[in-house]
């Protein structure tokens, strides 16, 4: 008889059907599957079926913000549509910092002018922008991922051109990014440029042209609490929107991976996950591949910089999931029944659920 937990008023779950399956040109399932349709078909079917949305929503209340994430990202800032004069934006400063009809925002992703590669420009109509479309402009306003920021009118729009084209992209370009492909085509199509945010994310600890340059000052004996304050809200830090968990971070053999962490992390008697010490962008420059990487206990040099991102990434990570299954415990578990001890170690976890760790 435990209680669910607080929640805002306005949370809605919404459910969709399953949409992975692969089909034929005339319709029927090929036995195979690509889990990303179910982004642009889950977000169209929620527009349509969605609790408070529908057409009539659309029509009546085009200007309300939507925002879309991928499920690996951890929130730093409000994600209310408005952005800082201090954030990183592609092709120079905007002329304006909030998503309008018309001007959508988006992280920039590095995929640069590939969407229309590959066949997938002649895809397109006739007549569509993206048809002559230059490298630049499809790099610098199309070249776009989550969190994606745009009004109910616009996004509904793209949805519909997005689940359009994704089944074709997929047909020509079977491989991980093909809905992302299809959503850049799809806001082509309707002339919709996205204002590019290069801080909008961190994800990669080696890339140059993400939110890094917000926290590359950070001392490093600091970085380790930056980040914790970062997760709990308590920094006056101008942060990136999101962290982008997608990558293996690690330092020394302080290690975190998504595809190493437990399915049923959230449970009563799952351990919650080794705390990394606060000075641990001080401790290492190098980092130790977890098992089964070989030769086993290489030392890959880290360089300074590197080490304070990765020493952000590990102690941001770790306290955000291990304050959510803490509260999850305190609000579905017996007192007897819930583990709080910081014992779960990625580095040395086996009991992982895929093999590619």
């Amino acid at each position: 008889d435990h209680v669910s937990g607080p929640m805002s008023a306005s949370f809605v779950l919404h459910l969709t059907p399953h949409f992975s399956n692969v089909k034929d040109e005339d319709g029927n399932e090929t036995g195979k599957s690509y889990d990303f349709f179910n982004k642009p078909f889950g977000v169209r079917h929620w527009f349509e079926e969605g609790e408070g949305m529908g057409a009539a929503t659309v029509r009546d209340k085009p200007d309300t913000l939507v925002v879309l994430i991928d499920p690996d990202m951890i929130l730093l800032r409000p994600l209310n549509g408005i952005l800082s004069p201090g954030d990183v934006y592609v092709g120079g400063s905007p002329d304006r910092m909030r998503v309008e009809p018309g001007r959508p925002f988006a992280s920039e992703y590095g995929f640069g002018a590939n969407w229309l590669k590959h066949g997938l420009r002649e895809l397109t109509p006739e007549g569509s922008k993206a048809r002559d479309m230059a490298n630049k402009e499809a790099a610098e306003r199309y070249a776009v991922g989550p969190p994606y920021m745009a009004t109910a009118g616009d996004f509904y729009e793209i949805a519909k051109k997005w689940t359009d084209y994704v089944p074709r992209v997929h047909k020509v370009y079977p491989h991980l990014l093909a809905e992302m492909y299809a959503y850049s085509l799809a806001a082509a199509e309707l002339g919709l440029p996205h204002q590019l945010v290069e801080s909008a994310m961190v994800s990669d600890t080696g890339m140059s042209r993400e939110g890094w340059p917000l926290l590359d000052s950070v001392p490093h004996p600091e970085m380790c609490e930056t980040a914790q304050k970062a997760a709990a809200h308590e920094t006056d830090l101008l942060l990136p929107l999101v962290v982008h968990f997608c990558q293996r971070y690690m330092l020394g053999k302080h290690f975190f991976g998504k595809r190493r962490l437990n399915k049923d992390f959230l449970s009563c008697g799952r351990s919650l996950l080794k705390v990394p010490p606060p000075d641990l962008a001080t401790l290492y420059d190098y980092k130790i591949p977890p098992p089964p990487h070989q030769p086993a206990g290489e030392m890959k040099p880290v360089s300074k910089t590197g080490a304070n991102r990765e020493a952000f990434m590990l102690c941001l990570i770790t306290a955000k999931l291990n304050a959510a299954a803490t509260f999850w415990k305190e609000h579905a578990c017996a007192e007897s029944e819930a583990n709080y001890d910081r014992s779960l170690d990625l580095w040395e976890n086996t009991d992982f659920h895929t093999s590619t760790g």
